[in-house]
């Protein structure tokens, strides 16, 4: 039967990283078979090959919970496997202490890095510290990754890794929550549709949503899962508007991006932006740019997989990249405009871990660049 895998890109697949940087003979006997299923993939996965043996010599490895890895290789050689898999991983994990190869990034374009007199700066430092919920009569404080969940009876619970709390609403009034840098949040809305707000996000929405119509404004990013009714669910950004009837997907209207982007998971969605629309199917993206509204065929998974906790990356450009992790974060990055990170590029997975002293390490030996804390908000990235 034929797969598709992570849209052909080897070098984002977890399971291919652990192969080449451990093959074993069930792994080895895995990918066999996988290929003389899947003929089509065959190119690719050669190239794939070829191109890692190439970026080896710079190798990195990234700690991993044992029980992220033993899960991956569960799921993917199957319920009839999984004794001798025990046996596989108990005796590989042991050898290895527990290291995985599992993100291998690679600059595209190495360049001589020439010193330069000009600075450049990625990222925006927030002074809130606090995810904020602004109702009509009160402001609540809430915790990293706090959950708020609303109904139709005037009240919204909200929860935390410690504690609960109810508090009271008005139907139909606006209410505002504020996810600064670094931290994130989620709702479930009125209509049982769900919100997962990225950082340097605000979103806007009613306590109940009337009988005729469903709407909420954004600005940074989200990933909503839409419950289906008859009526739609129309989301507002500062550059476009988006109708919904039932469909999960990411938006990302960052201010301080130049275009917002729309990406489609599963359902349809209409994008409208200055008196142009556009209809999105699923793997598709809309970019939207001063009223124009773009369409291409994309991997859902590098733009939805921040809330999984993760980056997925391919050939991004390693401006966009440390903007990322300095939203996730709050951090902003200094460099030597000379270093011309906008030219070099990276594919693979970036874990986003708790510990950020972690991230900068790992991105530190995947880009070959070396990493200065100048102080808690602020890193200087330069070359080694």
């Amino acid at each position: 039967m034929k797969q598709n895998i992570h849209d052909k890109n080897f070098l984002c697949d977890d399971l291919f990283i652990y192969w080449r940087t451990h093959p074993t003979k069930e792994l080895t006997a895995f990918w066999s078979k996988f290929i003389r299923e899947n003929e089509h993939l065959r190119e690719p996965f050669q190239e794939a090959i070829s191109e890692f043996d190439k970026i080896r010599q710079g190798q990195c490895t990234y700690r991993l919970e044992k029980k992220t890895v033993y899960r991956e290789l569960q799921g993917r050689l199957g319920q009839a496997r999984r004794r001798r898999l025990r046996i596989l991983y108990a005796s590989s994990v042991a050898a290895i202490l527990f290291l995985v190869l599992i993100t291998v990034l690679y600059t595209t374009r190495r360049e001589e890095i020439v010193p330069g007199k000009q600075m450049a700066f990625i990222g925006e430092v927030m002074n809130r510290d606090k995810v904020q919920l602004f109702t009509e009569h009160q402001v609540v404080d809430l915790e990293n990754n706090a959950t708020v969940q609303f109904s139709d009876k005037e009240k919204a619970l909200i929860r935390d890794s410690i504690s609960q709390k109810e508090i009271d609403l008005k139907n139909n009034r606006k209410n505002r929550l504020i996810v600064p840098f670094g931290k994130k949040s989620s709702i479930l809305l009125s209509d049982g549709s769900t919100v997962y707000v990225n950082s340097g996000t605000e979103l806007e929405f009613p306590s109940a949503f009337s009988s005729e119509a469903r709407e909420i404004s954004v600005k940074g990013e989200i990933f909503i899962e839409v419950t289906k009714q008859d009526h739609p669910f129309i989301i507002h950004t500062p550059q476009s508007q988006i109708t919904v009837y039932g469909t999960s997907f990411n938006v990302s209207s960052y201010t301080d991006d130049p275009s917002e982007s729309v990406v489609l998971v599963n359902g349809s969605v209409e994008v409208k932006s200055a008196g142009n629309s556009l209809m999105l199917k699923p793997n598709q993206k809309a970019e939207i740019s001063n009223g124009s509204i773009q369409q291409q065929q994309v991997d859902v998974m590098e733009y939805t997989s921040w809330k999984n906790g993760y980056m997925l990356l391919n050939k991004t450009s390693l401006t966009n990249v440390l903007k990322k992790i300095g939203r996730y974060y709050n951090i902003e990055f200094n460099y030597d405009a000379g270093l011309k990170l906008h030219n070099q590029t990276c594919s693979g997975k970036l874990f986003l871990s708790d510990n950020f002293e972690d991230v900068l390490q790992s991105f530190s030996k995947m880009t070959f660049l070396n990493y200065n804390v100048l102080n808690e908000r602020v890193i200087y990235i330069s070359k080694p």
